[in-house]
């Protein structure tokens, strides 16, 4: 069949844009679409993982200047993730104190708050430390935290009760501290008991 000089130029003109398009179509695509997958990446945080605690224990220390005999006795006493990172209460001589950090992408740890203190002021009378960070503090937010260190041997559990009526019961006789992490919820109004196995009641704060 006949086909006439004018119909294969326009076809072949046709054919030659098409194809020029769709390759810079690509190419702007894929250009666009790693940069958000950088921005993403760049800008996405975890909770740490197991093996993340001795980076997290370094930049602590990086954060936090404390002497070299100091250092020696750190100990972390608890954990929780919330949101994209985890809170870490730590013990250390007169510098108890609650942090939270988050592995970043490129697997650094990133300190956002090196220490909420938990500061004992009398040994004979503090028998629980607690510190109450409310969800708008700026670091994690919409979370609350309630963490809390336990001097008093005897104390083997804690009960939190909530305004809401909700109650939490932690195990203290190993870690000797806790922390509490509810979302929207404001922990500085609470009532916070400590209670030896058998139920005897040794320590309460209420600010309900």
């Amino acid at each position: 069949m006949a086909v006439s000089r004018t119909s294969v130029f326009m076809l072949s003109a046709l054919l030659v844009a098409t194809s020029w398009l769709s390759g810079c179509g690509t190419k702007e695509d894929a250009k666009s679409g790693r940069a958000g997958i950088q921005q993403v990446t760049q800008g996405a945080t975890s909770p740490l993982a197991p093996n993340d605690y001795p980076a997290f224990t370094a930049e602590l220390f990086r954060k936090v200047s404390l002497p070299p005999d100091t250092r020696a006795q750190f100990r972390i006493l608890e954990t929780k993730n919330a949101g994209t990172g985890t809170y870490v209460l730590y013990s250390l001589p007169n510098n108890d104190g609650l942090a939270y950090a988050s592995r970043l992408a490129d697997g650094r740890i990133a300190i956002h708050q090196a220490r909420w203190p938990l500061a004992s002021t009398d040994p004979n009378k503090d028998l629980i430390v607690v510190r109450a960070i409310p969800p708008n503090n700026g670091i994690n937010p919409p979370y609350g935290v309630l963490a809390g260190r336990v001097f008093n041997p005897f104390i083997e559990y804690v009960e939190i009760n909530y305004r809401d009526g909700r109650t939490d019961r932690i195990d203290v006789s190993h870690n000797r501290g806790f922390i509490a992490v509810r979302k929207a919820f404001d922990p500085r109004f609470v009532q916070v008991r400590g209670y030896s196995t058998n139920g005897t009641p040794y320590w309460e704060i209420d600010t309900r």
